[in-house]
């Protein structure tokens, strides 16, 4: 597996601005990363195969409702793609997130889906803004100058903002939530955030290190200011034996956070690698891991 450095992440983070396709092109590349049997060019290429087919079954003078209809039917019914909310029973947590599974199993976790939708509805000339993905996924289109939200996870339903409060309260049991805030639009950098976290989760029971490392070296690239990210990447570190590594993310946590208040488990870990690593120097144990 390649390794991606920090270096790179940020110039990646830099050049992926906004827009369907550079969403597409990141999460192709992110799948390359933890299944390098599938490149990513091959993942684009199929993305935008599907753009093509649907393209040709779009006539020019088409509403934009009829587009949409035209690309339910494709995308749910023709490919029989479909969204899962609850993956916990697969074998692999991690399938729904991986564009390379979601690809030949047709179905992946909402966010995924939703991508995928939105990237197409955008080649034939819909653009819908992608919005809250907690705990479900809709897609906000403006038709005639209403509001309205695309439920992927329902065959690609349209719904108005009062049916969507109303579903959420029904389904999810969500009564806290307020329109604007569940409404709000959500920034390239804020799905990619909640994209990487959620696969991050579901590819913990793997025990890939490397490639969690991989994963989270990715959330930091978006997130370079969140303190706990750099915390839960000294553990890792520690993990894969890149003590001095580790050490230097515990320096920075602590740098911003008082030691009586951290988490315990954090504390001793500095306190172990400092204690490891002045022995190395002094000689009296055998070299620890350098990265």
């Amino acid at each position: 597996m390649s390794h991606w450095s920090q270096e790179r992440l940020h110039a990646d983070v830099h050049k992926a601005v906004g827009g369907s396709l550079n969403l597409v092109r990141e999460l192709s590349r992110i799948s390359q990363e933890l299944e390098p049997s599938v490149p990513s060019e091959w993942l684009l290429k199929r993305a935008l195969f599907y753009s093509y087919e649907l393209n040709i079954l779009v006539d020019e003078g088409m509403s934009e409702r009829d587009r949409l209809a035209r690309l339910n039917h494709f995308f749910f019914e023709e490919k029989k793609f479909r969204g899962l909310t609850d993956p916990v029973h697969l074998g692999d947590p991690s399938d729904p997130f991986r564009l390379s599974t979601v690809f030949s199993a047709r179905q992946g976790s909402p966010i995924v889906v939703a991508v995928l939708y939105g990237f197409l509805a955008e080649r034939i000339g819909v653009p819908l803004e992608f919005v809250d993905f907690k705990p479900a996924c809709f897609l906000k289109w403006v038709d005639s100058g209403h509001c309205r939200y695309i439920d992927v996870g329902r065959g690609g339903a349209t719904l108005a903002s009062d049916e969507v409060i109303e579903l959420l309260h029904s389904q999810y049991q969500l009564t806290t939530v307020g329109l604007d805030q569940l409404l709000e639009p959500v920034s390239f950098e804020a799905l990619l955030t909640t994209y990487l976290s959620q696969l991050k989760q579901a590819f913990a029971p793997r025990k890939e290190y490397e490639k969690t490392l991989f994963l989270q070296n990715a959330l930091i690239a978006y997130q370079p200011s969140n303190l706990q990210l750099i915390a839960e990447r000294a553990v890792l570190h520690r993990k894969l034996g890149h003590f001095k590594s580790a050490l230097a993310d515990l320096k920075r946590f602590f740098a911003f956070n008082d030691r009586d208040r951290a988490p315990a488990e954090l504390v001793k870990l500095h306190d172990d690698l400092v204690t490891l690593l002045d022995r190395h120097r002094a000689g009296l144990d055998p070299g620890p891991g350098t990265a």
